[in-house]
């Protein structure tokens, strides 16, 4: 087993950079979770300060001003310029509506505009705006039914606001649980380490005179081989199985509980294993450290930032979208994104989540298929 120890020595020397892409991973996962937990779930309307210059007093605008009032706070203003330029300019005030005399005349039964100003640059505006124009189709739409200003006031003032029912139409609760923003990044401690470690390892079988003395060596090329897979694969899974009770351990009763643990561990298993296969065909192509290093910043950012790890897919273009489906990660956060999205995996759902986790696998074996050939050649060539 002399292979199998050289690999296990190889890996123990860069237990520190294990270690500290471990925790690389570990700090992104809380400040994400973190920043995810500050997110509400819940709609609030926005209350805007909003001034009043009332040259009305009569019944429609005071309508008006109850109207705007139910989702702002209401200031009433003198008509004085110099005032009303410093309520705007101190934040007194982020809108102001200047309702003329004879109000139901010339806005509501006419076609005058109330006189408005706001905070340049603001959404408020938009916002306060919006609920005025409401007010006034609204109104316009009683006054052309014959309503009295009175009546417009009264069915104005009896109108209310629609309740919002949200559906929980997937079961997931419509919010993320914290392990899901666990496994969302594990592909990247997954390509560091194990491009890292696989890269330092076979750069240092290939070093010297060690290739000439291991094929004049008694031990058969094909037990070397074999000792090097195991010790490969005993890495990788040490590495799986150590984030795997990470994820049990800190997210415990909810985790297991989610009825989603063996799919969550299938897809986490399947990306490990193109990890593993993406880092020996780098450590078979990567002659320095310096080089070793380049590739593997470049892989795990760049595949990481294309791919849904770093963000969301929702907010990556379709152009980048249709270039990550050629890369493996793509895969692992698709099916990741449905075990986020689903609180129950039914049929259909599981039928998109197997081809997801299946497309890994083709990855996998592609990288594997391409580093054969790599060594073949390699073979020839020496």
């Amino acid at each position: 087993m002399a292979v199998f120890k050289a690999y296990m020595r190889i890996a123990k020397k860069n237990m520190w950079m294990i270690l500290m892409y471990l925790g690389i991973f570990l700090g992104i996962t809380v400040m994400f979770q973190h920043f995810a937990g500050n997110e509400t779930a819940q709609y609030t309307a926005q209350s805007v300060p909003v001034g009043i210059i009332d040259g009305d007093r009569e019944e429609a605008a005071e309508s008006l001003i109850r109207y705007i009032g139910r989702t702002n706070e209401i200031v009433y203003l003198e008509d004085d310029r110099e005032a009303l330029q410093e309520n705007l300019f101190y934040r007194n005030v982020e809108y102001i509506v200047r309702i003329p005399e004879n109000f139901m005349e010339k806005c509501i039964l006419g076609d005058e505009k109330l006189e408005v100003t706001t905070v340049p640059g603001t959404y408020s505006g938009s916002y306060v705006e919006q609920q005025i124009s409401n007010f006034i189709n609204l109104a316009r739409c009683y006054g052309a039914a014959g309503f009295t200003e009175r009546e417009i006031s009264e069915a104005m003032a009896a109108r209310e606001t629609a309740k919002v029912e949200m559906l929980d139409v997937n079961g997931s609760g419509g919010s993320y649980p914290a392990y899901a923003f666990y496994y969302r990044y594990l592909p990247y401690l997954f390509l560091c380490v194990l491009c890292y470690v696989m890269g330092y390892i076979l750069m240092g079988f290939r070093r010297g005179s060690l290739p000439a003395r291991m094929a004049a060596s008694a031990v058969p090329a094909r037990r070397q081989s074999m000792e090097g897979l195991l010790a490969a694969g005993v890495i990788a899974i040490v590495l799986w199985g150590f984030c795997s009770m990470i994820s049990i351990v800190f997210y415990n009763e909810d985790f297991l509980g989610s009825g989603k643990v063996t799919w969550y561990l299938l897809n986490s298993f399947v990306m490990l294993l193109s990890a593993l296969a993406l880092s020996y065909l780098v450590g078979s192509l990567v002659k320095t450290s310096n080089a070793l290093s380049g590739i593997v910043n470049i892989l795990s950012l760049g595949m990481c930032f294309a791919c849904g790890v770093f963000v969301e897919m929702d907010l990556l273009s379709s152009s980048v979208k249709r270039a990550a489906q050629f890369l493996p990660v793509y895969w692992y956060e698709t099916a990741n994104e449905i075990l986020m999205d689903y609180g129950e995996i039914p049929g259909d759902i599981r039928n998109r989540l197997a081809g997801a986790i299946g497309i890994q696998l083709v990855f996998a074996a592609a990288f594997v298929c391409v580093t054969l050939a790599v060594a073949k050649k390699r073979q020839r060539s020496s």
